[in-house]
């Protein structure tokens, strides 16, 4: 995927009641301006390739969505 987002992979894990829930882990230099909003969209409808992404909020996203 080519585009600004910081984009995670997902590794879907079970959880006690065999629900599917996920996980994505980063550790790395970074920091996150969120002072003008960030949105997170994630992605699961492809088995294998889930993934999250984080991004600035642009100007035309609307906080309460």
């Amino acid at each position: 995927m080519s585009n600004k987002n910081l984009s995670l992979e997902l590794k879907a894990r079970l959880d006690s009641s065999n629900k599917v829930y996920y996980v994505a882990k980063l550790k790395a230099p970074v920091l996150i301006d969120a002072k003008n909003g960030i949105t997170f969209l994630v992605f699961i409808s492809e088995t294998g390739e889930e993934s999250l992404q984080i991004a600035s909020m642009d100007n035309k996203d609307n906080y309460n969505d």
